[in-house]
Formats: C-alpha cells, structure tokens, sequence
C-alpha cells in the first residue's frame, strides 16, 4: 500500500513538472519574434514603428513579469485589439517608471519610450478613447467609445507628470477633449510638451547623484563613496535608471562578501 501511495505521489509530481514546463513554453513561444495570428483582445509588439516587421502578442489579462533580453529594447510600436488597456513599465515584475496606453502606438519614440520596456501588464475592459488609427479602421464610424474626461486627464497627469491635475490644467484638457475632440494620446503629447515635463526628465548631476544614493542604500545598505562618482556619470550621461545601478551593485564583491 505504502508502495502504490508513493508510485502515486511521485507520478503527481512528475506531472505537475511536466505541467509547468508546458506553461513555461507557452510564454516562451508568445514572447518570440515572429508574426504570429493577433489574439481578438490583447496587445501585439512590434520590432518596427508603425505595426512594421516582425512582432510578439500578448493576449488580455496576462502579465509579462520580464520581456527577455534583447527583446525589451527592441519594441518600437504597440497595437492593442478589443477594448485592451496596456501598461509598460522600464523594469521588470512592474516596477520603476511606468506609462499606461489606451489606443495604438506608431513609434514609442515618440512617446517618450526610447528607454528600455522591461515588465507588461495588458488588460481588458477599457473604455477610454482611441487614437484615430483604431477609431477610423475599426468599423464603428468614429469612436464610438464614451469616456469620462476627467478620469482620462487624471490619468495622463499622473502617468506623464506624476501628479493630479491641477485645477487649471483639468480645465483645459476637458475642454479639449469635449470641445475639440482631442484623444487622450493628444493630451500625453501635449502635456510631454510642457515645460514641466521638461524639467522632471533633465538628468542634472545632482539627480545622478541622488538615484546612486538610494542605489548604494538599497543594495549596500550605507552611503556612497568617492569611488560612487563613475556610477553617477553612468547616470548622467549615459542615461542608465537606477535599476541599472543596483544591478551592477549586486555583482560588486562587495554585496556578495556581505550576503555569505
């Protein structure tokens, strides 16, 4: 009896692994270059700007915790099918600077995106307006969505500006979305004009400075050293985030002498 419980228990096992590394596979193959059918709701990833070369697809309500190396650096445009809301964030498993999209992205340049896309969360049931790609090829005769305005200007402040909208500001882009039919992709262009948006994505020194502070604090637990100054030009000229810092950090002999 003991015997037939164990052959039962390692047969559950085998297959749980048998399980799991099919599952593993599936997202292996969904996060490939290639040109693979677009799922009826869910996001497609594309090498090129404008929905051009090969892609990778992703369907509703699934998380990509870490786009693989090569690949995160290398999505140049975004099309989402069905009511499909996408959010990108620079670091993996959703951290760090994120943006959420609504409708179709030509060039993530243009975006702002020219920064490495790390993690992906893709989910349904949204209801905000589209860019005017996906309004005018998707059969309704216009958009065909409604929205609240305030709801779709509060976002924009707190994924461009990282703030509520003041009441100025709230005023304006309602009426542009009202008034003048502006999508909400026209108010993140208009507000990544804005001289406020500027001065939040100015690498200054002492910017540089502060992001090896918590770099050092996190990974080392102390403040930098004079030897801290070449990760600090790393920063400030070469653009890296602090993730890339800490990365660097947890390879130091340093943090490994202290995790023994």
């Amino acid at each position: 009896m003991k015997r037939r419980d164990a052959t039962r228990s390692r047969t559950a096992v085998a297959g749980a692994i048998a399980l799991c590394a099919l599952v593993g596979a599936q997202i292996v193959e969904a996060q490939r270059w290639g040109r693979p059918t677009a799922p009826r709701a869910g996001a497609c990833f594309y090498k090129d700007s404008n929905f051009q070369g090969d892609y990778f697809c992703v369907g509703a309500e699934e998380d990509v915790t870490q786009v693989p190396d090569g690949m995160n650096d290398r999505i140049s445009s975004i099309r989402t099918f069905g009511n499909t809301e996408v959010t990108i964030f620079q670091d993996s498993r959703f951290r760090g600077r994120a943006e959420r999209f609504g409708g179709q992205i030509r060039n993530l340049r243009d975006e702002g995106w020219n920064d490495r896309l790390s993690s992906i969360r893709i989910r349904s049931g949204y209801e905000g307006p589209r860019d005017r790609f996906q309004s005018q090829g998707n059969g309704t005769g216009g958009r065909g969505f409604t929205a609240d305005p305030d709801r779709i200007v509060r976002r924009a402040y707190q994924d461009i500006l990282g703030r509520e909208p003041d009441t100025a500001g709230l005023r304006l882009y309602r009426s542009r979305i009202i008034d003048d039919d502006w999508t909400e992709v026209q108010v993140r262009e208009a507000l990544r004009r804005s001289p406020e948006y500027r001065e939040l994505n100015t690498m200054t020194r002492a910017k540089a400075e502060e992001i090896v502070r918590r770099a050092y604090l996190s990974v080392l637990g102390r403040e930098p050293d004079a030897g801290s100054s070449g990760w600090v030009d790393r920063v400030w000229r070469d653009k890296w985030t602090e993730q890339d810092v800490v990365r660097e950090l947890r390879r130091s002999d340093e943090y490994r002498n202290r995790n023994r």
